[in-house]
């Protein structure tokens, strides 16, 4: 629970730790402190009081020495029977001494007293009030006694008082002893008195001091635990990231604000890493793209040269096969006219004459199938201004099936037409019938006696594709690569120049659109998809793909 506080509350939780243990310690030091204080007064108290009770002990001294000499001069009036005034003198002045010492005792009895009622009440260590109240009291009395007897002339004092009198002389002088004698034994007795309490205390002070430095080691073990170890932690794990290992994920577990800033990170390397993975995916795109336009750039120039060698081609070799298809006829009118003929214009036999029919026919075939290529690449090289208007490509495909399905060899082939909604784009319908052509007799000579062909037209946002796909012989990497390329054909009977998809891809590229084969691999058909803007575009050129 506390190790997921925050860390204001961890913070607030040592400096109450710290306070406490200051508090201990400061408790400590303070009561040693006062109550060393306290001793040094009780002390300097006790050491004010001896003065004091000396003083009573002289008092009394010199009470009992005027009372002495008071009652010699008595006693030796009494024997010689007469009163002298030496002896009136000098008892007299005995009298007014004893007199002076009995207010100066009681002078210093009324300080001493007055030193008892300051002294502070906590001092037990040297003084007991009920004992020395008891002994001031009982000094008290014996006082008033005294002065009681003393407040008579000497003159008429008996023998009597003067032995009462010292009676209770000799009494306060034994109360007075017993003052300073019982301070000494309270100051010689208060060590074995204090024992138990300096046991004690000695004992607290260890207790705070053992309690002071357990909360040190548990405030020091929390600060390292909460704070050190999480900050080393979330350092460690920032030069792991920043060393490029971006897959590491710090996990501190604190729920604080450093779990917090923790989380921060990592979700700035994961971010980082999106990014990353982006980019490259960006970058592999660009790469893929830089090719397919490089190849596309290449098939261009390769496709405007192979125009160019068509157009020249074609114009020079026309007009001669144009000449020995004419002499093939010529030659073969000739012949009829000998076969025909009576008499001596009947110059060979009938064997002959078949044989020269056959070779004729054959040379007006090939005469005429090249007359038919070279129309084709002069058809291939004079793609030129794209007219384009309105058209409805499903209709269009629909007639190109149709005429399609009535030739013989494709008759036991099946063409389904899919075309769910309306597509009408702005083309040239006469060049796009001739790519539905191309594309169709493709796929329909790829598939077996019984294969299928399916064309699907739809529209995809601002574009119309039509989509060939059959169940055929399908397509290696290669054929992908070179589907496009002029007089490149993989057909086994030897029909068939190449130049069929090169014409539909360039016408595809005229009209601003696409043109993409896909398959994968062999014996698992094949499908091309041609994609044609709704509208015309200008300036636009094709590409075309092969996946």
């Amino acid at each position: 629970m506390l190790a997921r506080s925050p860390i204001r509350t961890k913070l607030l939780l040592a400096l109450a730790i710290l306070t406490a243990m200051v508090t201990t310690m400061a408790f400590s030091g303070f009561w040693g402190l006062y109550r060393y204080r306290q001793l040094a007064n009780n002390v300097s108290q006790r050491a004010a009081e001896i003065p004091q009770t000396n003083a009573l002990i002289r008092s009394v001294d010199i009470l009992r020495e005027s009372c002495r000499r008071i009652e010699e001069v008595r006693f030796q009036r009494a024997i010689l029977g007469s009163e002298s005034p030496l002896s009136s003198s000098i008892l007299k002045s005995e009298s007014e001494q004893f007199d002076n010492a009995l207010r100066e005792f009681s002078s210093v009895m009324d300080r001493y007293k007055a030193s008892l009622a300051n002294s502070p009440s906590e001092d037990i260590l040297f003084a007991d009030p009920q004992r020395q109240q008891f002994i001031l009291s009982r000094i008290d009395l014996t006082l008033q006694q005294i002065k009681d007897i003393q407040r008579r002339p000497v003159q008429e004092l008996e023998a009597i008082d003067f032995a009462t009198l010292q009676l209770e002389l000799d009494a306060l002088y034994h109360q007075t002893q017993k003052l300073p004698a019982f301070l000494q034994m309270r100051m010689a007795n208060v060590r074995d008195e204090v024992k138990g309490q300096y046991r004690t205390w000695i004992g607290v002070a260890w207790f705070c001091t053992i309690l002071a430095v357990t909360m040190l080691g548990v405030l020091l073990w929390l600060f390292r635990t909460l704070v050190v170890q999480p900050f080393r932690t979330l350092l460690d794990g920032c030069r792991l990231v920043a060393g490029g290992q971006f897959n590491h994920h710090i996990e501190l577990g604190t729920g604080d604000e450093l779990d917090e800033l923790g989380q921060a990170m990592n979700g700035m390397t994961m971010r980082f890493q999106q990014t990353c993975t982006e980019l490259e995916e960006v970058c592999d795109d660009l790469d893929r793209q830089v090719r397919e336009r490089t190849r596309e750039v290449i098939q261009r120039e390769q496709l405007a040269s192979v125009g160019f060698l068509a157009a020249g081609v074609a114009h020079e070799i026309n007009n001669p096969l144009a000449s020995i298809a004419w002499s093939a006829e010529a030659l073969e009118s000739r012949l009829h006219d000998a076969l025909h003929g009576t008499g001596d214009t009947r110059s060979i036999t009938a064997e002959e004459a078949e044989t020269l029919r056959k070779n004729l026919s054959r040379i007006q075939d090939e005469a005429f199938r090249c007359k038919g290529i070279t129309e084709r690449l002069l058809d291939f090289s004079r793609l030129g201004n794209v007219n384009v208007a309105p058209t409805d490509i499903g209709t269009l495909v629909e007639d190109v099936v149709s005429m399609v399905g009535t030739l013989g060899q494709y008759r036991c082939k099946s063409i389904r037409v899919d075309c769910p909604e309306t597509v009408v784009a702005s083309i040239n319908a006469q060049e796009i019938r001739q790519v539905v052509l191309n594309l169709l007799t493709n796929a329909l000579e790829s598939v077996p006696s019984d294969g299928q062909v399916r064309v699907s037209i739809r529209k995809r946002d601002q574009q119309a594709s039509i989509s060939v796909a059959d169940n055929g012989c399908g397509m290696t990497e290669e054929v992908r690569d070179h589907l496009f390329e002029p007089f490149f054909t993989r057909r086994k009977d030897g029909h068939g120049t190449g130049l069929g998809l090169s014409i539909t891809y360039r016408i595809i590229c005229k009209h601003g659109g696409l043109i993409t084969a896909h398959s994968d691999g062999v014996g698992r058909g094949s499908r091309l998809e041609v994609t044609l803007p709704l509208e015309p575009v200008e300036n636009q050129h094709g590409t075309s793909q092969a996946a």
